[in-house]
């Protein structure tokens, strides 16, 4: 297909088809393949902990925020690029589209080589900023020097998955995620148990498999298949695109770092209230909500495009409906995790260790903090509605609902009347906490644009 022919499928599917049966389309590949995903991040802490032992499971916790940092600043160019592609789509404005994935890349290659060296610069400094101990540091330091240096592949590839996903192309984009996730657990089963490499060879099965889907994904463009051409003229650097991605991928940006932070706050909490142990716990912890949260992610990430092309294109009505359905297919999809996890807690503890003392602790502590779980779909999606339509300010503070705004005050009361306890039922109370309030701001939101729309309409009638 040539460019134009291109831009009219994508009016056809994006524009034009049922929103259920489109919905299902978009979501499911990226449900399928951020599952897979998601299981890497369990399959990576199942093998170090199986392989190497509890202790490593504690090193691999106290670099994890830092891990989630990389993902969290390429989630943020590639979510905010993806909110201009889909609009610019909608509005007819292909020239807009590719210059917004242009300047991404820009962006993504500055960041992915800066920040890299500056952490390998002060590595000890963070190291101990991070929460290591003397038990965790060895390990801590052998996945750290080898993940640090792998984060522009991670900015490039998450970049890439973003921007393809935004112009319709679900299946590729789902397709990269998968075969990358599907390497990341071949690489990490081979320097791990093969090579005996340690927490050092899950970072280079990371890193090994991000490379190698960043080559993939990049053919895409290089043989002119993508509806957004980037083989042109025009590799300028434009201020006011940079700004515009970081304001609408911000909140995204934000809720990673809050998770970071988060992550931080609760090693040290569980340094002061809790043991080694209690640690490991949340180390795996940690990853099985990260799992959770992915293939709902997945059908938010579905729901975008439909969103930002319709309000593109001017289309209220559809995207009332997009909001309806997938907040359903989220529900649905939340109830069907948490009812595993309460019915087998040690069963799925036990997938990355055959430590006791981690899976008979830790069985109470994953279902409680995985209690509500069925709702952390309405956030994302309350999300990513607000970054789809252009509006970073109400994004931004969803995204700081969970991570921050609710849970970080909680965990500063709730220990000191219920100790360790407190800490895991902070977690199900500002999920509820969060839902209630982007409740309230999408609620308020969507009356003011029908209101909006309705006055446009008497203005053309008169």
């Amino acid at each position: 297909m040539n460019k134009k022919q291109n831009n009219a499928a994508a009016d056809r599917m994006l524009g034009k088809a049922p929103v259920p049966k489109l919905l299902l389309k978009m979501a499911v590949p990226m449900v399928i393949a951020m599952v897979v995903n998601g299981l890497y991040y369990l399959v990576d802490a199942a093998f170090v902990g199986l392989a190497v032992g509890a202790s490593a499971l504690g090193g691999l916790a106290v670099v994890f925020p830092l891990q989630m940092l990389a993902v969290a600043l390429a989630t943020m160019i590639g979510v905010g690029t993806s909110s201009i592609i889909s609009r610019r789509m909608g509005a007819g404005d292909s020239a807009g589209a590719s210059a917004a994935v242009k300047n991404a890349i820009m962006y993504a290659g500055i960041l992915g080589v800066i920040i890299p060296v500056l952490l390998i610069l002060f590595k000890p400094a963070v190291l101990g900023f991070m929460g290591a101990s003397a038990s965790t540091i060895a390990d801590a330091d052998a996945y750290y020097s080898v993940i640090i240096p792998g984060f522009l592949l991670i900015f490039l590839s998450f970049l890439e998955v973003n921007t393809i996903r935004a112009e319709g192309n679900a299946k590729l984009a789902a397709f990269g995620m998968f075969f990358g996730s599907v390497l990341n657990i071949g690489f990490d089963a081979l320097f791990i148990f093969v090579f005996k490499m340690g927490t050092a060879g899950a970072a280079w099965g990371t890193v090994t498999a991000r490379l190698i889907t960043t080559i993939l994904l990049t053919r895409y463009y290089v043989v002119k298949k993508s509806t957004v051409g980037i083989m042109t003229r025009g590799w300028k650097p434009n201020g006011r695109l940079i700004r515009e991605i970081s304001m609408l991928g911000i909140g995204s940006l934000f809720n990673q770092l809050g998770f970071a932070v988060l992550a931080v706050v609760m090693n040290l909490l569980l340094g002061k209230y809790g043991t080694d142990t209690d640690m490991a716990v949340f180390g795996v912890i940690a990853r099985i909500l990260v799992f959770v949260t992915m293939p709902l992610m997945g059908v938010a990430q579905g729901f975008q495009p439909i969103v930002g092309y319709s309000h593109g294109a001017g289309d209220p009505g559809r995207i009332k409906q997009a909001i309806r359905t997938a907040y359903l297919y989220a529900f649905v999809l939340g109830l069907i995790m948490l009812a595993f996890i309460l019915v087998t807690p040690q069963g799925v503890l036990g997938l990355f260790t055959n430590d006791s003392a981690i899976i008979t602790g830790g069985a109470d502590a994953l279902r409680i903090s995985l209690m509500m779980t069925p709702l952390i779909g309405w956030q994302l999606i309350a999300y990513f509605y607000f970054m789809s339509v252009g509006r970073p300010l109400p994004s931004l503070v969803i995204a700081l609902f969970r991570q921050v705004i609710f849970i970080l005050p909680l965990l500063a009361v709730l220990p000191l009347f219920l100790g360790l306890g407190g800490v895991w039922i902070a977690y199900p109370i500002a999920d509820v906490l969060s839902v209630a309030a982007a409740t309230l701001m999408v609620v308020r939101a969507r009356r003011k644009a029908t209101a909006a729309v309705s006055t446009q309409l008497a203005e053309v009638i008169s």
